[in-house]
């Protein structure tokens, strides 16, 4: 728990310098950089809960694909209620035929800026162009070391925001933005949430895909370490990877912390 809790620490000490820097005008971005052939995907969402804030980590799988040299930028729309109050990503190894990285890999951190939407020569990633979001730059450098073990790497995206409006009895709901690639949306794998602070439990937590056209079935969350649990008399909700998304539809949680 003292752990989750300096995560949450070290993002708040970060937040002038991730948040507030202006984006880069387009014009001085560098010649439009080398795409990933082979499809990313999304292994794990997780929500840690305190009283007054949350952290949301995305991991997003980066197949080597086709990639050869050259830096990668991406662009990551923030999710709701609203810009986070902090922002850091860091690029992972993943190791010879795992789904995600090792755990207790730190990883290397890797700069962000913020935009009002997806420059003109930024890979899209996570959420729509004309959002507001993060531009992330990663060396060439530093990917070429993370896709040395198994031939790809995880960008680990962390973003601090205050609890949203809600109570004990309607809970409190994040919008988490997921993403697409040539129009094909990335596969998502866990749903997690879980608690920050000892003697406050997160008492329950529902997922589902949200969007204009998404379908409304629910999907699984872990809780903590535990395994997902059905709640009685409700649809049972199926593992993120085989439900059916449409390239538009992003993931809505909501959450119920003990009493």
């Amino acid at each position: 728990m003292r752990k989750q809790g300096a995560l949450a620490l070290a993002l708040v000490v970060a937040a002038p310098q991730a948040v507030t820097t202006r984006a880069a005008p387009v014009s001085a971005l560098p010649s439009p950089p080398p795409s990933i052939g082979a499809l990313p995907s999304i292994p794990r969402v997780r929500i840690d809960v305190a009283s007054d804030h949350l952290v949301v980590t995305e991991d997003v799988n980066l197949p080597r694909g086709d990639w050869r040299s050259g830096e990668l930028a991406f662009y990551v729309a923030f999710g709701a209620p609203g810009a986070p109050e902090a922002f850091d990503a860091h690029l992972l190894p993943v190791g010879d035929g795992a789904l995600e990285p090792a755990g207790g890999e730190a990883g290397e951190k890797v700069v962000s800026e913020r935009a009002a939407r997806r420059p003109a020569k930024v890979y899209a990633l996570l959420g729509s162009d004309e959002m507001a979001g993060m531009v992330v730059h990663v060396p060439e450098a530093t990917f070429r070391r993370a896709v040395e073990p198994g031939g790809m790497a995880a960008l680990r995206l962390r973003t601090l925001l205050r609890l949203p409006v809600g109570d004990a009895r309607a809970g409190y709901e994040v919008l988490v933005r997921l993403g697409q690639t040539r129009t094909t949306p990335l596969t998502l794998g866990h749903v997690q949430v879980a608690s920050i602070e000892d003697g406050k439990p997160i008492a329950r937590a529902e997922a589902h895909l949200c969007g204009e056209d998404a379908d409304p079935w629910p999907l699984a969350v872990s809780i903590g370490s535990k395994a997902p649990v059905r709640s009685a008399g409700s649809q049972a909700p199926i593992a993120p990877v085989l439900a059916a998304r449409h390239a538009t539809d992003d993931l809505c949680v909501r959450f119920w912390s003990a009493e």
